[in-house]
Protein backbone atom coordinates (compact mmCIF):
# COMPACT_ATOMS: atom_id res chain seq x y z
CA UNK A 1 0.00 0.00 0.00
CA UNK A 2 2.78 2.55 0.98
CA UNK A 3 4.40 1.65 -2.69
CA UNK A 4 1.05 2.20 -4.40
CA UNK A 5 1.04 5.46 -2.30
CA UNK A 6 4.47 6.33 -3.89
CA UNK A 7 4.03 5.37 -7.17
CA UNK A 8 1.24 7.95 -7.33
CA UNK A 9 3.01 10.50 -5.81
CA UNK A 10 5.15 10.77 -7.67
CA UNK A 11 3.38 10.49 -10.93
CA UNK A 12 1.13 13.43 -9.59
CA UNK A 13 4.28 15.48 -9.06
CA UNK A 14 5.43 14.15 -12.43
CA UNK A 15 2.61 16.09 -13.82
CA UNK A 16 2.92 18.97 -11.96
CA UNK A 17 6.27 19.65 -12.76
CA UNK A 18 5.76 19.05 -16.48
CA UNK A 19 2.66 21.56 -16.20
CA UNK A 20 4.58 23.98 -14.66
CA UNK A 21 7.23 23.85 -17.37
CA UNK A 22 5.02 23.95 -20.37
CA UNK A 23 3.05 26.86 -18.96
CA UNK A 24 6.49 28.79 -18.96
CA UNK A 25 8.35 27.12 -22.13
CA UNK A 26 5.67 25.02 -24.14
CA UNK A 27 5.96 26.80 -27.13
CA UNK A 28 10.31 26.33 -27.36
CA UNK A 29 11.41 24.45 -29.59
CA UNK A 30 14.11 21.87 -30.04
CA UNK A 31 15.34 20.29 -32.49
CA UNK A 32 12.80 16.93 -32.79
CA UNK A 33 10.08 19.12 -31.76
CA UNK A 34 11.00 21.57 -34.77
CA UNK A 35 11.35 18.24 -37.07
CA UNK A 36 7.65 16.79 -35.86
CA UNK A 37 5.89 20.02 -36.94
CA UNK A 38 7.82 19.81 -40.25
CA UNK A 39 6.27 16.38 -40.92
CA UNK A 40 3.15 17.49 -40.15
CA UNK A 41 1.50 18.09 -43.61
CA UNK A 42 -0.60 20.74 -42.88
CA UNK A 43 2.56 22.74 -41.17
CA UNK A 44 2.06 25.48 -44.45
CA UNK A 45 -1.36 25.26 -46.28
CA UNK A 46 -1.89 28.46 -47.24
CA UNK A 47 -5.57 27.76 -47.92
CA UNK A 48 -5.81 27.10 -44.29
CA UNK A 49 -4.17 29.77 -43.25
CA UNK A 50 -6.70 31.87 -45.61
CA UNK A 51 -9.89 29.98 -43.92
CA UNK A 52 -8.57 31.22 -40.42
CA UNK A 53 -7.22 34.38 -40.48
CA UNK A 54 -9.43 37.59 -42.14
CA UNK A 55 -6.21 39.44 -42.90
CA UNK A 56 -2.64 37.53 -44.47
CA UNK A 57 -0.11 38.45 -47.26
CA UNK A 58 2.02 36.02 -48.28
CA UNK A 59 5.13 37.04 -50.58
CA UNK A 60 7.70 34.45 -52.21
CA UNK A 61 11.43 35.08 -54.11
CA UNK A 62 12.36 32.57 -56.36
CA UNK A 63 16.47 33.77 -57.50
CA UNK A 64 18.11 31.54 -59.62
CA UNK A 65 21.61 31.73 -60.61
CA UNK A 66 23.45 29.66 -64.29
CA UNK A 67 27.21 29.47 -63.63
CA UNK A 68 27.83 28.54 -67.29
CA UNK A 69 26.71 31.41 -68.67
CA UNK A 70 26.23 34.11 -65.77
CA UNK A 71 22.68 34.43 -66.28
CA UNK A 72 20.33 35.43 -63.45
CA UNK A 73 16.58 35.22 -62.77
CA UNK A 74 13.71 35.62 -60.40
CA UNK A 75 10.44 35.49 -59.81
CA UNK A 76 8.29 37.51 -57.10
CA UNK A 77 5.14 37.10 -55.46
CA UNK A 78 2.60 39.37 -53.55
CA UNK A 79 -0.98 38.17 -52.38
CA UNK A 80 -2.78 39.79 -49.94
CA UNK A 81 -6.17 39.99 -48.48
CA UNK A 82 -8.88 41.74 -46.44
CA UNK A 83 -12.04 40.26 -45.92
CA UNK A 84 -13.43 42.85 -43.57
CA UNK A 85 -12.72 45.46 -46.14
CA UNK A 86 -13.10 42.95 -48.70
CA UNK A 87 -10.00 44.09 -50.59
CA UNK A 88 -7.83 41.85 -52.41
CA UNK A 89 -3.92 42.20 -54.31
CA UNK A 90 -2.21 40.15 -56.53
CA UNK A 91 1.14 41.27 -57.49
CA UNK A 92 4.08 39.13 -59.84
CA UNK A 93 7.66 40.80 -61.26
CA UNK A 94 9.56 38.57 -63.63
CA UNK A 95 13.05 39.09 -64.48
CA UNK A 96 14.60 36.60 -66.83
CA UNK A 97 16.98 36.98 -69.53
CA UNK A 98 16.81 40.27 -69.95
CA UNK A 99 12.69 39.92 -69.87
CA UNK A 100 10.99 42.16 -66.90
CA UNK A 101 7.50 41.88 -66.17
CA UNK A 102 5.84 43.17 -63.19
CA UNK A 103 2.20 43.98 -62.78
CA UNK A 104 -0.22 44.33 -59.86
CA UNK A 105 -3.96 44.46 -59.36
CA UNK A 106 -5.41 45.33 -56.44
CA UNK A 107 -9.79 45.10 -56.27
CA UNK A 108 -11.60 46.82 -53.77
CA UNK A 109 -15.33 46.67 -54.20
CA UNK A 110 -16.24 48.01 -57.43
CA UNK A 111 -12.88 49.73 -57.50
CA UNK A 112 -9.35 48.21 -59.42
CA UNK A 113 -6.19 49.34 -59.59
CA UNK A 114 -3.80 48.03 -62.34
CA UNK A 115 -0.26 48.44 -62.39
CA UNK A 116 2.33 47.42 -65.26
CA UNK A 117 5.50 48.42 -64.37
CA UNK A 118 5.62 52.27 -62.83
CA UNK A 119 2.46 53.02 -64.22
CA UNK A 120 -0.77 52.66 -62.51
CA UNK A 121 -4.49 52.53 -64.19
CA UNK A 122 -8.05 52.44 -62.70
CA UNK A 123 -10.72 50.31 -63.47
CA UNK A 124 -14.21 49.58 -62.15
CA UNK A 125 -17.02 46.61 -62.01
CA UNK A 126 -20.22 47.58 -61.47
CA UNK A 127 -21.26 44.31 -60.11
CA UNK A 128 -18.07 43.15 -57.76
CA UNK A 129 -18.20 39.97 -56.12
CA UNK A 130 -15.35 39.71 -53.77
CA UNK A 131 -13.55 36.72 -54.25
CA UNK A 132 -10.58 35.52 -51.76
CA UNK A 133 -7.58 35.64 -53.74
CA UNK A 134 -5.83 32.50 -52.39
CA UNK A 135 -8.31 30.46 -53.85
CA UNK A 136 -8.69 32.07 -56.58
CA UNK A 137 -5.05 31.25 -57.32
CA UNK A 138 -5.75 27.55 -56.55
CA UNK A 139 -8.67 27.61 -58.08
CA UNK A 140 -6.66 28.72 -61.66
CA UNK A 141 -3.83 26.41 -60.73
CA UNK A 142 -5.93 23.45 -60.80
CA UNK A 143 -7.71 24.20 -63.94
CA UNK A 144 -4.15 25.21 -65.56
CA UNK A 145 -1.58 23.05 -63.86
CA UNK A 146 1.08 24.71 -66.79
CA UNK A 147 0.31 28.17 -65.70
CA UNK A 148 2.25 30.76 -63.92
CA UNK A 149 1.23 31.04 -60.37
CA UNK A 150 2.67 31.45 -56.80
CA UNK A 151 4.68 28.38 -55.20
CA UNK A 152 2.06 28.33 -52.38
CA UNK A 153 2.29 24.75 -53.23
CA UNK A 154 5.42 24.74 -50.85
CA UNK A 155 6.30 21.57 -48.91
CA UNK A 156 8.79 22.37 -45.95
CA UNK A 157 8.70 18.52 -44.69
CA UNK A 158 11.62 18.23 -46.95
CA UNK A 159 13.12 19.57 -44.21
CA UNK A 160 12.27 17.27 -41.71
CA UNK A 161 15.30 15.56 -39.98
CA UNK A 162 17.49 17.97 -40.52
CA UNK A 163 19.26 19.19 -37.03
CA UNK A 164 18.52 22.89 -36.20
CA UNK A 165 20.15 25.28 -34.11
CA UNK A 166 17.26 27.05 -32.36
CA UNK A 167 17.03 30.74 -31.19
CA UNK A 168 13.97 31.90 -28.85
CA UNK A 169 13.24 35.24 -27.74
CA UNK A 170 10.05 35.09 -25.53
CA UNK A 171 8.66 38.79 -25.51
CA UNK A 172 7.19 37.92 -28.95
CA UNK A 173 7.25 34.16 -28.99
CA UNK A 174 9.34 34.51 -32.22
CA UNK A 175 11.90 31.83 -33.14
CA UNK A 176 14.59 31.46 -35.26
CA UNK A 177 15.81 28.36 -36.87
CA UNK A 178 19.13 27.06 -38.80
CA UNK A 179 20.08 23.72 -40.39
CA UNK A 180 22.57 23.60 -43.67
CA UNK A 181 23.42 19.85 -45.10
CA UNK A 182 25.57 19.38 -48.03
CA UNK A 183 23.11 20.54 -50.23
CA UNK A 184 20.93 23.20 -48.60
CA UNK A 185 20.97 26.11 -45.83
CA UNK A 186 17.87 26.81 -44.06
CA UNK A 187 16.58 29.56 -41.86
CA UNK A 188 12.58 29.21 -40.72
CA UNK A 189 11.16 32.03 -38.96
CA UNK A 190 8.24 30.69 -36.24
CA UNK A 191 6.11 32.50 -33.86
CA UNK A 192 3.08 32.15 -31.58
CA UNK A 193 2.27 29.58 -29.23
CA UNK A 194 2.09 27.14 -30.43
CA UNK A 195 4.64 27.82 -32.71
CA UNK A 196 3.51 28.53 -36.98
CA UNK A 197 5.87 28.96 -39.50
CA UNK A 198 5.54 32.61 -40.96
CA UNK A 199 8.84 32.68 -42.72
CA UNK A 200 11.23 30.16 -45.13
CA UNK A 201 14.51 30.93 -46.10
CA UNK A 202 16.15 28.17 -48.47
CA UNK A 203 19.56 28.73 -50.47
CA UNK A 204 20.75 25.32 -52.71
CA UNK A 205 24.26 25.14 -52.40
CA UNK A 206 24.91 23.00 -55.58
CA UNK A 207 22.52 25.06 -58.54
CA UNK A 208 22.99 28.38 -56.98
CA UNK A 209 19.10 29.17 -56.74
CA UNK A 210 17.44 30.52 -53.45
CA UNK A 211 13.69 30.69 -52.06
CA UNK A 212 11.88 32.43 -49.80
CA UNK A 213 8.43 32.67 -48.25
CA UNK A 214 7.49 35.19 -45.98
CA UNK A 215 3.84 35.04 -44.12
CA UNK A 216 2.17 37.96 -42.65
CA UNK A 217 -0.85 38.18 -40.63
CA UNK A 218 -3.95 40.85 -38.80
CA UNK A 219 -3.69 44.55 -39.06
CA UNK A 220 -0.43 45.07 -40.67
CA UNK A 221 -1.76 44.07 -43.50
CA UNK A 222 -3.02 46.97 -45.42
CA UNK A 223 -4.00 47.07 -49.11
CA UNK A 224 -3.99 50.51 -50.47
CA UNK A 225 -6.17 51.51 -53.16
CA UNK A 226 -5.92 54.71 -54.90
CA UNK A 227 -8.13 57.25 -56.96
CA UNK A 228 -5.84 59.83 -58.18
CA UNK A 229 -4.30 57.61 -60.80
CA UNK A 230 -5.92 57.54 -65.05
CA UNK A 231 -8.55 55.46 -65.47
CA UNK A 232 -9.14 52.84 -68.47
CA UNK A 233 -11.71 52.54 -70.67
CA UNK A 234 -14.03 49.23 -70.74
CA UNK A 235 -12.66 46.91 -73.35
CA UNK A 236 -15.50 46.33 -75.30
CA UNK A 237 -14.83 47.12 -79.13
CA UNK A 238 -16.65 46.69 -82.24
CA UNK A 239 -14.31 43.82 -84.92
CA UNK A 240 -12.44 45.21 -87.36
CA UNK A 241 -14.82 44.36 -90.31
CA UNK A 242 -18.64 44.91 -90.50
CA UNK A 243 -21.07 43.12 -91.95
CA UNK A 244 -22.54 44.30 -95.64
CA UNK A 245 -26.01 43.39 -96.11
CA UNK A 246 -27.21 44.87 -98.83
CA UNK A 247 -26.69 49.00 -98.33
CA UNK A 248 -26.52 48.39 -94.87
CA UNK A 249 -23.11 47.97 -92.80
CA UNK A 250 -23.80 46.38 -89.38
CA UNK A 251 -20.69 46.32 -86.74
CA UNK A 252 -22.15 43.81 -84.08
CA UNK A 253 -19.92 42.69 -80.90
CA UNK A 254 -20.97 40.02 -78.05
CA UNK A 255 -19.38 40.23 -74.83
CA UNK A 256 -17.01 37.02 -74.54
CA UNK A 257 -17.82 34.34 -71.81
CA UNK A 258 -15.72 35.24 -68.54
CA UNK A 259 -16.12 38.87 -69.03
CA UNK A 260 -15.97 40.41 -65.50
CA UNK A 261 -15.73 44.06 -65.72
CA UNK A 262 -19.46 44.95 -65.90
CA UNK A 263 -19.76 48.17 -66.89
CA UNK A 264 -23.06 50.52 -66.54
CA UNK A 265 -24.86 51.00 -69.58
CA UNK A 266 -25.58 54.89 -68.93
CA UNK A 267 -21.44 54.94 -68.76
CA UNK A 268 -21.05 54.20 -72.70
CA UNK A 269 -21.49 55.70 -76.06
CA UNK A 270 -22.32 54.36 -78.96
CA UNK A 271 -20.73 56.57 -81.22
CA UNK A 272 -21.36 56.80 -85.54
CA UNK A 273 -18.39 58.11 -87.30
CA UNK A 274 -18.66 59.94 -90.94
CA UNK A 275 -16.20 61.76 -93.18
CA UNK A 276 -15.34 65.28 -92.60
CA UNK A 277 -12.77 66.73 -94.81
CA UNK A 278 -11.53 63.90 -94.94
CA UNK A 279 -11.39 62.86 -91.38
CA UNK A 280 -13.56 60.75 -89.08
CA UNK A 281 -15.65 62.51 -86.53
CA UNK A 282 -18.87 61.43 -84.64
CA UNK A 283 -21.92 61.75 -86.47
CA UNK A 284 -24.74 60.25 -83.95
CA UNK A 285 -23.90 59.20 -80.75
CA UNK A 286 -26.55 56.90 -78.25
CA UNK A 287 -26.54 56.47 -74.89
CA UNK A 288 -26.03 52.43 -74.65
CA UNK A 289 -28.73 52.36 -72.05
CA UNK A 290 -31.35 54.29 -74.48
CA UNK A 291 -31.07 51.20 -77.07
CA UNK A 292 -32.80 50.54 -78.98
CA UNK A 293 -32.72 53.46 -80.65
CA UNK A 294 -32.79 54.56 -84.39
CA UNK A 295 -31.08 58.53 -85.13
CA UNK A 296 -31.21 60.11 -88.43
CA UNK A 297 -27.83 62.34 -89.25
CA UNK A 298 -27.53 66.07 -90.86
CA UNK A 299 -27.33 63.74 -94.40
CA UNK A 300 -30.39 61.94 -94.13
CA UNK A 301 -28.29 58.83 -93.40
CA UNK A 302 -30.00 56.30 -90.30
CA UNK A 303 -27.91 54.92 -87.60
CA UNK A 304 -30.20 51.95 -85.89
CA UNK A 305 -28.15 51.11 -82.26
CA UNK A 306 -29.50 47.89 -80.17
CA UNK A 307 -28.59 46.89 -77.12
CA UNK A 308 -29.35 43.04 -75.93
CA UNK A 309 -29.23 42.45 -72.39
CA UNK A 310 -28.65 38.51 -72.56
CA UNK A 311 -29.21 38.09 -68.45
CA UNK A 312 -31.46 40.66 -67.91
CA UNK A 313 -29.14 42.91 -65.09
CA UNK A 314 -29.30 46.16 -66.70
CA UNK A 315 -25.30 45.86 -66.92
CA UNK A 316 -22.85 45.72 -70.27
CA UNK A 317 -21.65 41.91 -69.42
CA UNK A 318 -20.67 38.34 -70.96
CA UNK A 319 -23.00 37.23 -73.65
CA UNK A 320 -24.73 40.70 -74.47
CA UNK A 321 -25.01 41.67 -77.55
CA UNK A 322 -24.27 45.48 -79.01
CA UNK A 323 -24.92 46.21 -82.77
CA UNK A 324 -24.60 49.69 -84.86
CA UNK A 325 -26.74 49.98 -88.61
CA UNK A 326 -26.84 52.56 -91.07
CA UNK A 327 -27.47 53.25 -94.63
CA UNK A 328 -24.76 55.69 -94.52
CA UNK A 329 -22.31 55.45 -97.46
CA UNK A 330 -18.18 56.18 -97.76
CA UNK A 331 -15.97 56.16 -95.35
CA UNK A 332 -18.38 55.41 -91.90
CA UNK A 333 -16.65 53.92 -88.87
CA UNK A 334 -18.06 53.07 -85.39
CA UNK A 335 -16.76 53.66 -82.00
CA UNK A 336 -17.50 53.13 -78.38
CA UNK A 337 -16.47 55.71 -75.81
CA UNK A 338 -16.74 55.73 -72.21
CA UNK A 339 -18.02 58.21 -70.30
CA UNK A 340 -16.63 57.10 -66.87
CA UNK A 341 -12.99 56.61 -68.64
CA UNK A 342 -13.08 59.59 -70.79
CA UNK A 343 -11.64 58.06 -73.46
CA UNK A 344 -11.96 55.81 -76.36
CA UNK A 345 -12.54 52.31 -75.94
CA UNK A 346 -11.51 51.65 -79.68
CA UNK A 347 -12.84 52.60 -83.25
CA UNK A 348 -13.40 50.91 -86.74
CA UNK A 349 -13.90 51.84 -90.14
CA UNK A 350 -14.78 50.89 -93.74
Amino acid sequence: MLLTGIVLASLVCGCLTNQQECEIECWKLDSEGLNDILSNPGALDVLTLSEDNDRLRITTLTEVYSSTDGQQGSIRWNVAKDDVLERSQISMAISMQGTQLDTSEVVAGNKTNIRVGSAWFQGRDASPEYVDPFVLLALQSNADPLGTYPPFGFDPSVFSGMDWTITADPTSTQQIATSENEEISVILELSGDPPAIIGVQMYDLEVSSSFRLDIELGEGVAIEVRDDIPRIPTSIVFPPQPYLIGNVTEWTTVVPPGFILEVRPDEIEIIGLITNNETLVPGVSFLLSEGPMNITDDRGSWWDMEWYDSNGDGLLSSGDRVTLRTDAEGTIGAGIWDLWAEAWAGTVFQ
